[in-house]
Parts: structure tokens; C-alpha cells; sequence
């Protein structure tokens, strides 16, 4: 039982928002699943050109990262959650997350595979309230679309999701109260995801 965690963000390790999904992750760990970080930067593909291909079969006509590698990788069926983070641009998601939202159509399209896996997302601004929430709809109407079940943060900060503050002060790594709405928010996808799939 694996539960994957999308990072978004186009920047490399040090990105904030990587460095919030890390502690998700880590607490989902914690409560006995396998985690597995996925960085769309690592891969090469461009957004979805709605050519039909993928109403015949589970594959995309573009021969790019995302049909050679991610197409097999979310397949994977020991992935029975997911964590989608991505940094606040413009009140959205990035356009590589939204890439990759618009290029996963073939798992609706191919019997909504999806539909099982518990998801939660979380999302990291600039400022303390500078789209977080926007940009956590962007990423709960996605899992809605294809039928999985999307949960909070858990209990004492349950929202939306993980919301983290990067132009703290003192840095991203003193966003107490953000660090844990992450880390509840890894805690939650994995205690459903083992009352679900355990």
C-alpha cells in the first residue's frame, strides 16, 4: 500500500513546496504506509491536446515523460493514496501541475481508475493568505473529477488541506502552524487510506 505525493513545483529541492509535502509524507510514513515522492519538474511533457486517443485505451498519442514514465508509474496498484502539493501562481496551480491534471484524463477515460484512491492536497503562498485556498480548489476539483474521495487535514486544524506560509520571516521551516496542517494533513490520507484499503 503506497501512498503518492505529487509535488508541482517547478523549482528543485529546495523548493517550499516540496519541503511541505516532505513533512505530509513523512507523517503519512509514520502511520505505516510506503510514501513515494513524485517532482513533475523531473519529467518532459506538455498539456493535453484532446486528440481522443485515450477513449480506446489506457495511453496518449504524445510521446513524451508522461506516456513513457508516468503513465506506467500511476498505474501502479499499490498506490491507494495521494497528496497533490503545488505552490500558489496567480491564484492557481502551476501550469506544470495543471499539465499534469489535464494529461491524467486517460485514468477517467479507461474505467475512472482512480476512483478508489483517498487524496488530499496541499498548496504553499507567498503570502499568509495569498491563495492557498484558490489553489487547493484547483487541486480538490481535480480528485473530485475522477471519483476519488478527498480528505482534510485531520483534527485540531482541519481545513482544506496542508497551507503553508513560504514568506514567513524566519523562512517556511518556522510556518509552525503550516508545518502542521501539513503533517496532519499526511497523518489523515494515510489513516483513511488504511481504513479503507487495510
Amino acid at each position: 500500500m503506497k501512498i503518492l505525493g505529487i509535488c508541482g513545483s517547478p523549482k528543485g529541492k529546495k523548493s517550499t513546496t516540496r519541503f511541505g509535502l516532505e513533512k505530509a509524507l513523512a507523517a503519512a510514513a509514520a502511520v505505516g504506509v510506503e510514501t513515494q515522492m513524485l517532482a513533475i519538474r523531473d519529467y518532459q511533457f506538455s498539456g493535453c491536446c484532446d486528440c481522443g486517443a485515450c477513449y480506446k485505451e489506457l495511453k496518449c498519442a504524445q510521446a513524451d515523460d508522461f506516456s513513457e514514465r508516468l503513465l506506467p508509474l500511476l498505474s501502479d496498484p499499490d498506490i491507494k493514496g495521494m497528496i497533490y502539493a503545488s505552490p500558489v501562481y496567480f491564484g492557481g496551480v502551476t501550469a506544470q501541475m495543471k499539465a499534469f491534471m489535464d494529461r491524467c484524463v486517460p485514468f477517467r477515460r479507461n474505467g475512472y481508475l482512480f476512483e478508489d484512491r483517498i487524496s488530499g492536497v496541499l498548496t504553499v503562498g507567498r503570502s499568509r493568505h495569498g491563495g492557498q485556498e484558490l489553489t487547493a480548489m484547483d487541486l480538490i476539483k481535480n480528485c473530485l473529477i475522477h471519483g476519488m474521495t478527498v480528505v482534510p487535514d485531520r483534527s485540531p486544524t482541519s481545513h482544506f488541506g496542508g497551507m503553508l506560509w513560504s514568506g514567513h520571516p524566519d523562512g517556511i521551516e518556522k510556518d509552525e502552524k503550516g508545518i502542521e496542517t501539513a503533517e496532519n494533513l499526511g497523518k489523515r490520507v494515510a489513516e483513511i487510506t488504511l481504513k479503507i484499503h487495510g
